[in-house]
């Protein structure tokens, strides 16, 4: 009987996959690749730790409805098919992308916020239908390597959006940074539009050879109870509260960290006299066309402020030339680096030019941990496969991203250290976890147990970013408050590790044996 994973078309389908999920992964940290332009964009309208609320607001509103969306994305694709829901999420994300963009555009931060939304509707259920669609073309033959490219495929897209986000609005503005996530989403789009009927005529020909058959009969979706929840042991607890803390320690902190990096490597505060023009080492030096030698170099310390008095308004780039070199001067949340009249300004412009460049330097590290897992994922998945070790995995992952945090709020060792240890603790986490619901759980209830374990970790997700939030506010700075903070994630990940090989452990090591082994005691 023809099988779709007999066609040789089934590798066309997974490029299409891929592209289908570059857009939405591009987009996902569109806002963390530009935070600090965004935060000039805003300066005027929010003070700073406003406008770290709000900015956390853009993830935990895109995690709140994938709180519940799990449980029912999958039975969605089951009841409407793959093809049908392919098009409707991919159209969803585009749609709150191009909502998001407009917001920034016309500088209506609800507006906004109202676009991450309809983005977050459609983002993780579109990776749901991906991977059933997938799963149908590579069904017992190449599905790990499949769904291991697919990953490492769609990570590239948040390396595109660090790299590519940065230079657009230093280069245009914010906004248009923005819109190219709306292209790269049409991008996604256009390739769904392509494999839908792709997909058809696959089946109506599968079909045309069933008809010479007998057909088989089809299992009913039993959907999603209540139940199950009650039926899960707590070896499946532990490894969701170590999957929500986890993840706690890599995506809110990759939220923002753009802005911590130039704190701490890119933008640093240089020392009172050093941090305005006019004043200290540049007194009688409106202009600071050049760093006082007495100051330390830029980068990694920030440009001096510019000697402009803050009463004055600043509309157009020439308005600066009328402006009085006194105090009390303009203050850094007063200058709009990604508007003409401060970005082109005689007396601002230098100032301008050096942020921009010390942003775009920032976002650049975050590429590392998505690079190392797109790299290592498929290899990580195989040694797993292979060797097991999955529970000492978790705990490892958990304590080596402890350590991570530690080192970025404690110690000025280049940010290199951090970012791979952490890509690569992130990784091995990654390929540790999500092959170890099987094994805890019943089969009829595997579905169910996925669901869970992504509602719990967007729970997570949904409230980690605002408790960075909190925790900026109080002194409206990172270092070592918010680092702090992520320590403690990765501590509590570390307990919860240690208590799952407890567990594993007196359940016969299950978790910490290859699959081949596992397999068989769970026969």
């Amino acid at each position: 009987m023809l099988e779709k994973s007999q066609l040789p078309m089934r590798w066309l389908v997974l490029v299409l996959s891929c592209t289908l999920m570059i857009g939405n992964y591009y987009c996902f940290d569109n806002p963390a690749a530009l935070k600090s332009q965004l935060q000039q964009r805003f300066n005027g309208a929010f003070p700073p730790d406003r406008f770290e609320f709000l900015f956390n607001m853009l993830y935990t509103l895109y995690s709140i409805p994938n709180i519940i969306l799990p449980f029912f994305g999958g039975f969605l694709v089951d009841r409407l098919g793959a093809r049908l829901c392919l098009l409707m999420f991919a159209t969803t994300i585009t749609l709150g992308q191009i909502v998001f963009a407009f917001g920034c555009s016309i500088s209506q931060f609800n507006v906004m916020l109202l676009g991450r939304i309809l983005f977050g509707l459609g983002g993780e259920s579109l990776g749901v239908a991906q991977s059933t669609l997938v799963a149908s073309w590579f069904k017992n033959k190449e599905l790990a390597l499949a769904l291991g490219i697919n990953l490492s495929i769609a990570r590239l897209g948040s390396v595109f959006n660090n790299e590519l986000s940065p230079v657009i609005a230093s280069e245009y503005n914010v906004s248009s940074a923005l819109w190219m996530g709306v292209v790269m989403c049409g991008v996604s789009l256009i390739a769904a539009l392509i494999l839908i009927p792709i997909d058809k005529r696959a089946d109506a020909a599968i079909a045309r050879t069933k008809s010479f058959g007998a057909s088989a009969p089809v299992a009913k979706d039993q959907g999603f109870s209540c139940r199950d929840i009650r039926s899960f042991r707590p070896i499946f607890w532990l490894l969701a509260i170590a999957c929500m803390v986890v993840y706690g320690c890599v995506i809110p902190f990759n939220n923002v960290a753009s802005s911590l990096l130039m704190e701490r490597d890119f933008f640093r505060q240089p020392p009172p006299a050093c941090q305005q023009c006019g004043e200290g080492a540049y007194a009688g030096d409106t202009n600071c066309s050049v760093i006082a030698p007495t100051c330390p170099p830029v980068p990694p310390f920030s440009w001096p402020l510019p000697a402009l008095n803050r009463n004055c308004s600043i509309q157009s780039p020439e308005d600066q030339l009328h402006c009085a070199h006194t105090a009390p001067y303009v203050t850094e949340a007063m200058i709009n680096c990604d508007d003409d009249a401060w970005k082109k300004g005689p007396f601002s412009a230098v100032y301008c030019s050096r942020k921009s460049a010390a942003a775009a330097a920032a976002a650049t590290p975050m590429s590392v941990p998505y690079l190392i897992s797109a790299v290592l994922s498929p290899v990580m998945g195989y040694a797993v496969d292979r060797v097991g070790f999955r529970a000492g995995l978790a705990l490892l992952s958990s304590v080596l991203l402890t350590v991570v945090h530690l080192l970025l709020g404690t110690t000025h060792v280049t940010y290199w250290v951090p970012l791979v240890l952490q890509g690569v603790a992130y990784c091995v986490f990654a390929a540790a976890l999500w092959p170890s619901i099987p094994y805890v759980v019943d089969a009829r209830l595997v579905g169910s147990a996925y669901g869970a374990i992504t509602s719990i970790q967007n729970l997570g997700l949904a409230l980690f970013p605002m408790l960075v939030a909190m925790v900026y506010s109080v002194e409206n700075k990172y270092l070592p408050s918010v680092e702090m903070l992520f320590v403690a994630f990765g501590a509590l990940g570390s307990v919860a590790g240690i208590l799952l090989n407890i567990v594993d452990y007196k359940n016969g090591s299950v978790l910490n044996r290859s699959s081949a082994a596992a397999a068989r005691s769970t026969a």
